[in-house]
């Protein structure tokens, strides 16, 4: 005989637990509550920062990649061709991959956690961030805060099209000027450029240095992350005019004289609170910051 309710129960009970699964699937990948702990770490100090700094208008996403380690290796195993080793440096540390012709990729990513350092830059509008740069900085959060304001500065305070224009109002000039040939004007073009990209470095570790006082922080907190980083990264001391980033003696002072004149009580007189929310992406391996304007 069958046992009629018995039937009915399970019956019933196969459309709960798939509503079940399916909203802890859900949870799982889009729920902050549930993402890695390296995004929870931004998402902390992101509203740290927010609750007296204007972060824009704009949808501010932060990607945590496996870092250039990954892409060095890459290389050197023959797993890509020289223009297509970026691939390996953005990797999500967070994924199981499937080995390349018998290369544990896995086990290339736990290494690049350990023996990569701290990197992060800003492109296309999104923050990026090894995350053997939060390894690197351990309980350092102050220091990772100064790095996170750097790359939030380059997207909210995009100097591109400023940049744009100086360039072409110069060399305007030096072509009217000068009976210089084409190469000659060009190699002084990409000096200039490479002279505001250094310029856009020295204001982008101002306006982290601003965004952390304003919320507390000693004043001496970003120059003191700064003297951490060259020592951890090896950097070069003194500035070379070939490179995008100006050499850490003279970031350091730069942003010395900064916030040894820095007085925050007129940003905070003229800050309005504003509300955000959160959103993450664990398939895109993605977490974003969306202002309510």
């Amino acid at each position: 005989m069958v046992n009629l309710n018995k039937n009915k129960f399970y019956l019933g009970f196969i459309p709960l637990l798939i509503t079940y699964l399916y909203f802890a699937f859900y949870l799982r990948n889009h729920s902050t509550f549930f993402m890695p702990r390296e995004y929870k770490v931004i998402k902390r100090l992101v509203n740290n920062i927010a609750s007296k700094n204007n972060l824009g208008d704009r949808e501010i996403p932060f990607y945590i990649g496996s870092g250039t380690y990954m892409e060095v290796r890459a290389k050197e195993l023959g797993l890509c061709k020289e223009d297509n080793c970026w691939y390996f440096n953005n990797l999500s540390p967070y994924k199981n991959h499937k080995n390349i012709n018998g290369i544990d990729i896995n086990t290339l990513v736990k290494n690049s956690y350990l023996f990569n350092g701290i990197e992060g830059y800003a492109w296309r509008g999104i923050v990026w961030l090894s995350q053997s740069t939060f390894r690197t900085y351990g309980e350092k959060k102050d220091y990772l805060n100064c790095t996170i304001g750097h790359e939030l500065s380059h997207i909210i305070f995009n100097n591109h099209i400023d940049n744009a224009i100086k360039i072409k109002d110069k060399f305007k000039e030096i072509e009217k000027i000068n009976n210089e040939d084409l190469k000659k004007i060009e190699e002084k073009k990409e000096l200039f450029e490479l002279e505001l990209n250094r310029e856009s470095e020295m204001k982008a570790d101002a306006n982290a240095a601003k965004m952390l006082i304003n919320i507390g922080y000693p004043k001496e907190t970003c120059v003191n992350e700064l003297k951490f980083l060259a020592v951890s990264s090896r950097g070069d001391a003194y500035t070379d005019k070939n490179s995008t980033h100006p050499g850490f003696v003279e970031r350091i002072d730069s942003l010395k004289k900064f916030v040894d004149k820095y007085d925050k009580e007129k940003d905070i007189k003229e800050f309005k609170p504003y509300n955000w929310k959160w959103t993450y992406n664990r398939k895109l391996n993605i977490l974003i910051f969306k202002p309510n304007k």
